[in-house]
């Protein structure tokens, strides 16, 4: 069954949430793809909690967003209470229209959405999935790697692939193999997460809201998530955190100032070590790592699967393009380049948040409970949670200065006169893009010819009125790209394939000269017989 007779393009090792994304994006890109998983089976719990609107950008692109929503729901705000049980900060996503069209974040079932995923990736006819496989060994020559595979009746198999992708867990067996090393960003702290399904005449006794208990006494972190699901951490005390689960009495007595045995049912209940790592090398000639296999965070900005998402949305187009020999291979080197500094300036933030909650001494807590305070003028203001996530600062973009590195906007808005708005991406083809503030004229068309082309970039103009076969015109329905040209003054931005922006032009004459960097960061060469830009979809 595996002794393919030639490589796949990409073998992807873990066929969790990362794994089965990358495995997604990259058979929606028509390249040949078997996804690994020693497991045969979808692990029922929950682990991952949260969403942001960046990941439901890319379910959108791979088409289950909408199956997600009977099992997601948007994420409430957060109040942070000091010692003294009253307010010291407050996250909130603000009103809508939002500017990536999803909300900012959601609470979300995993096994519900490991389940959908799965579900479109098996549909891919480019994809094979090889459940209760275990890759044994791995190994690589200039040319491939090739993987050594136990099938599930215990007979063994060879795999020849260009590139291998592990996104194997936070224990990674590709990591170890590879000698990949993880650097520690100095976090480590015992907690035990505990998620119960709720009876729902018991509900209104509980927070409306998610709450931060930055109490000395046990930090504690409450969330609400969809449906009956609500889900508790407790820092555990030096007596427990060596215990390796905490038996029900004593995980009900966490609970009793919310709950009592006859209101609820304990649907997992699991101790951790809360750790803050990241790989200090992403690539290893053929291979690369992804998601827990690559880096690992606290869960205080609910930022762990959402990260491990966004390696999966980075890699993807950078894989196609290197396989397609659209730009070289040392493309793939910008992807650790990049995710690796993000990765700890997320982390970063992380752990703030955490030593804020994590405070056990009354005195030192009381002075944070000032501190916070007194930074926001006596009173607590809300603050826009994903303002505290950043951008790319590192790799392919045209300079480190926003909006550069940032995610792009998703308007809803129609492209054909009279048809119902949309969101954006859903009336685009997936690839770079090069968006017009104004209508451009036929010398600005001729001369974004071949570096367009060279991109395989689709032009979007801002102004309805623009008459171009070659420019999609959108006409949008929210205002959010009119605000944001605005906002940041600038004529045209160039985006990624993964809705990163490039670059923008100040003016209209600067355009041509972005887009021509972008071709020479790229590597690729201009294309002197195009006669044609992209069409819209």
């Amino acid at each position: 069954m595996l002794q393919y007779p030639e490589p796949v393009d990409v073998a992807v090792i873990g066929f969790g949430p990362v794994g089965a994304t990358l495995a997604a994006l990259l058979g929606r890109r028509g390249l040949r793809v078997a996804v690994f998983d020693k497991s045969d089976q979808i692990y029922p719990l929950p682990r991952a909690f949260a969403l942001d609107h960046e990941a439901l950008r890319v379910f959108q692109e791979i088409g289950i967003a909408g199956t997600l929503a009977p099992h997601m729901t948007p994420y409430r705000p957060t109040i942070y209470q000091g010692s003294d049980r009253e307010p010291i900060q407050h996250f909130d996503m603000g009103p809508s229209p939002y500017p990536l069209a999803w909300a900012p974040s959601y609470t979300f079932n995993q096994p519900a959405l490991e389940a959908s995923l799965r579900e479109a990736v098996g549909k891919l006819p480019s994809v094979s999935i090889h459940l209760g496989h275990e890759v044994l060994q791995l190994s690589q020559s200039p040319d491939h790697a090739l993987l050594a595979v136990r099938r599930p009746d215990g007979t063994e198999a060879q795999v020849r692939a260009r590139y291998v992708v592990g996104c194997d867990g936070g224990t990674s067996p590709t990591r170890k193999q590879m000698g990949l090393k993880l650097k520690s960003l100095d976090f480590d702290e015992p907690w035990i997460v505990v998620d119960m399904h709720v009876d729902e005449d018991k509900l209104d006794r509980l927070p409306a809201t998610n709450v931060q208990y930055c109490h000395p006494s046990r930090p504690c972190t409450y969330v609400v998530g969809p449906g009956t699901h609500r889900r508790w951490e407790f820092l555990l005390l030096p007596d427990e955190a060596e215990q390796r689960a905490l038996p029900p009495e004593s995980i009900w007595q966490l609970l009793a100032p919310w709950l009592t045995p006859a209101d609820a049912r304990i649907w997992r209940a699991a101790t951790y070590r809360f750790h803050a790592v990241v790989l200090e090398q992403w690539r290893k000639g053929r291979v690369l790592l992804a998601g827990d296999s690559a880096h690992q965070m606290p869960p205080f900005l609910a930022q762990g699967m959402c990260q491990g998402l966004r390696d999966a949305v980075n890699l993807a187009w950078k894989l196609q393009w290197a396989l397609e020999e659209r730009a070289p291979e040392s493309l793939l080197d910008s992807y650790g380049n990049e995710r690796g500094p993000q990765v700890e300036e997320v982390t970063a933030t992380v752990k703030r948040l955490g030593q804020i909650i994590c405070e056990r001494d009354p005195v030192r807590a009381a002075e944070r409970d000032r501190r916070l305070r007194d930074e926001q003028g006596g009173q607590v203001r809300m603050q826009l949670r994903q303002s505290l996530l950043p951008g790319v600062h590192h790799g392919l973009i045209d300079r480190d200065e926003p909006p550069a590195g940032t995610p792009f906007p998703q308007a809803i808005g129609s492209i054909e006169a009279g048809a119902a708005p949309q969101m954006m991406d859903d009336l685009l083809p997936h690839g770079f893009l090069l968006v017009l503030r104004h209508a451009p004229d036929a010398a600005l068309l001729r001369v974004l010819r071949e570096p367009a082309a060279a991109l395989d970039a689709q032009l979007l103009c801002m102004d309805a009125a623009a008459e171009s076969s070659s420019v999609a015109a959108l006409a949008e329905a929210d205002g959010i790209l009119a605000a944001w040209f605005e906002r940041h003054q600038c004529e045209a931005a160039l985006v990624r394939p993964d809705h990163l922006v490039y670059g923008v032009a100040r003016s209209p004459e600067d355009i041509d000269a972005l887009v021509q960097r972008a071709c020479k960061a790229l590597g690729t060469t201009l294309d002197r017989s195009a006669t044609a830009l992209q069409e819209p979809a």
